[in-house]
């Protein structure tokens, strides 16, 4: 009997998709192309592949909402090579945008606020529509880009971080300083760019920033905190708590995650946190060097708080669990994701409920509470995303956002039976394909997985942290009411049925522009139509939304790959400021849009109402039909 040759295309998917990971991108494109069999969807574009080498090649932040989307992945890993540019908008104190540099405002230096008895001067103060950072085209990949209370960091794809702003936000005068690296202490290399060999240490491979420090997490799970631009990083060690390195070998196929593994850091609005396999959330004070410290490396934290019950991890292949493990794995289950508010810790599991936690002195958390207005029906994964004082949570195609006062609320009715109010599920974000939203301190915004980004919110003194527009025609065009007096910038609820998106194309701005200005003095029809949109919030509201209907349209053409001349693969706020990581495919965006904008009239619709506005010609076509309004949605 002979014995039959065996290929490898014999082998179960199960069995391949653990030898892919050892392959690069090219070297697996090239064993797809060698059979049919390999060129099935299934097997080339695997997405536990294609995530991994994105995520491995740029260091690019896991997204869970869309990691099983492998044809997202396989786009994106091609065009992250060349096409990643990273845009800021909003207030531009401290030069924290990272472009503006020694712009002055209309009239001369800006006087801002700063704190009781003291003023600063700003240089260009605000920015409503995204505009490019300066300085970061020869950075090279940017993998990820986080806003602070005054600065905005980039992750390269070599580990290096790179700032703009002020960390501390101490700083009186406005810093004109440029970006710059987020260095290390002497020893080590400047950074993992400057180092001529691969150092694990300094190499970042994930990043949080707070409200006024930075925390990195290094190739072999060194934990760095920053909390001035300009001085070393600090090495974070505990007393009281045994972290251990990571091996780097081996890409993915690295060994399982271990007992004092870091796996995440998160920097909140005035505390530092990780989370450490085997040993749960850990949370410590921000770390500064003191007068006597000189130019030392390393912190060691005497004083660290671990919040309750996040310990637990599922056993893997033989190991065994004891019955008070198994208790906690069902009673919480393993976190997957967390955030630090003010006040609270939020935390998800692998068993479809969200936790929080009430922080007392020191850090310390006496006890969780489950969030069950927020557990997924049917035990499906749900994630949590938030910062300061508000949050959202994802299941199930739904995105539910909150703010501390109802977990203030809940906290304060634990042991009771009754239920709170305060969960808001916005329409434009619900079941539309949202993977994050970042929240600044009165604005927030939503990335949607086809690389949109949808704002929504207020921004306080027309500071453009929206990205919609600046005070006036163009911010009244796409749905904000500013008050008269203190000019704050509210978006009608008009804009939360089907959302505002962020445009980055600077062409519409300059037709939206050109239509509201040129309304007056097209002609009576016109004029009144005009006068009609400046008088009456539903009116405005309504052309506000027919006008988004067009900026839509003008997108249209997507490109051979599907994603479009502007494609966001990150969106971040804190504060008054905004920003997004976004692959730009620069022959697309010069291309003139499928139709002409040019000599458009100021619309004449039917209105909800069943009312038309003046004029007698005929009614301009709402491209994507009448919207039908939900207009009792809370921001």
């Amino acid at each position: 009997m002979t014995d039959k040759a065996t290929s490898i295309t014999d082998l179960p998917l199960d069995i391949l998709v653990l030898v892919f990971p050892y392959l690069d991108a090219k070297c697996f494109l090239s064993l797809c192309s060698t059979c049919k069999a390999f060129q099935q969807p299934s097997i080339r574009l695997d997405p536990a592949y294609w995530s991994f080498a994105t995520r491995s090649a740029f260091r690019v932040p896991n997204q869970p909402v869309v990691q099983h989307d492998g044809v997202r992945w396989q786009k994106l890993y091609r065009r992250m090579l060349t096409q990643t540019h990273v845009f800021t908008w909003g207030n531009n104190g401290h030069s924290r945008l990272g472009h503006g540099y020694g712009e002055s405002a209309p009239g001369g230096p800006l006087l801002l606020p700063r704190r009781p008895g003291r003023m600063r001067f700003g240089g260009r103060a605000n920015c409503a529509f995204p505009t490019e950072m300066e300085d970061t085209r020869h950075l090279g990949v940017i993998a990820d880009m986080q806003c602070g209370g005054w600065s905005t960091t980039l992750l390269t794809a070599n580990g290096t971080l790179h700032t703009a702003g002020v960390l501390d936000g101490q700083v009186t005068l406005a810093s004109h300083d440029r970006i710059s690296p987020l260095g290390f202490p002497a020893g080590y290399p400047s950074t993992a760019t400057e180092s001529r060999y691969y150092e694990p240490s300094v190499a970042i491979r994930q990043f949080s920033a707070g409200r006024s420090h930075i925390l990195g997490l290094s190739d072999n799970g060194k934990i760095w905190s920053w909390y001035h631009a300009k001085k070393a990083a600090l090495q974070v060690k505990f007393a009281h708590v045994d972290l251990r390195e990571q091996a780097t070998e081996g890409s993915s196929a690295k060994q399982a995650s271990a007992f004092g593994h870091v796996e995440q850091v998160m920097a909140g609005w005035s505390r530092s946190s990780a989370y450490v396999q085997g040993i749960g959330i850990v949370v410590w004070d921000v770390v500064e060097r003191g007068t006597n410290d000189g130019d030392t490396d390393t912190m060691l934290v005497l004083a660290n708080a671990e919040v309750p019950k996040t310990s637990y991890r599922r056993p893997k292949g033989k190991e065994r669990e004891s019955e008070e493990q198994r208790a906690l794995g069902e009673e919480v289950g393993a976190v997957l994701n967390y955030i630090i508010l003010e006040h609270f810790v939020v935390f998800t599991t692998d068993a479809g409920k969200v936790f929080c936690g009430l922080f007392r002195d020191q850090n310390i958390v006496d006890d969780i509470l489950e969030l069950r207005d927020l557990r997924s029906a049917n035990g499906t994964p749900v994630d949590v995303q938030g910062s300061f004082r508000r949050f959202a949570v994802f299941k199930n195609g739904e995105v539910i956002t909150a703010n501390q006062d109802y977990l203030h609320q809940c906290w304060n009715a634990r042991g009771t039976d009754s239920t709170s109010g305060g969960l808001y599920k916005i329409p434009a974000l619900q079941h539309n394909d949202v993977i994050s939203v970042a929240f600044g301190d009165y604005h927030y915004l939503a990335l949607h997985s086809n690389g949109k980004i949808t704002s929504y919110g207020t921004e306080l003194q027309a500071c453009g942290a929206l990205g919609l527009g600046e005070e006036g025609p163009q911010g009244k065009a796409r749905g904000i009411v500013y008050d008269r007096f203190n000019r704050d910038g509210r978006l009608l609820p008009h804009a939360y049925t089907y959302g505002r998106q962020v445009w980055f194309d600077s062409r519409k701005k300059d037709w939206i522009q050109q239509l509201i200005q040129n309304a007056p003095n097209e002609n009576e029809e016109a004029r009144q139509r005009n006068d009609l949109f400046e008088e009456e919030a539903n009116v405005q509201g309504e052309v506000s939304e027919w006008i988004e209907q067009e900026g839509r349209e003008w997108d249209k053409d997507t490109g051979e790959d599907g994603l479009g001349a502007y494609f966001a693969l990150r969106v971040s706020a804190a504060g008054w400021h905004s920003g997004a990581l976004v692959l730009v495919n620069e022959e697309l965006a010069k291309k003139e849009p499928s139709y002409s904008y040019e000599g458009k009239s100021f619309p004449r619709l039917r209105l909800s109402d069943g009312n038309e506005m003046p004029g007698s010609g005929e009614l301009d076509v709402w491209r994507h039909g009448q919207p039908e309004w939900q207009l009792d949605a809370v921001s």
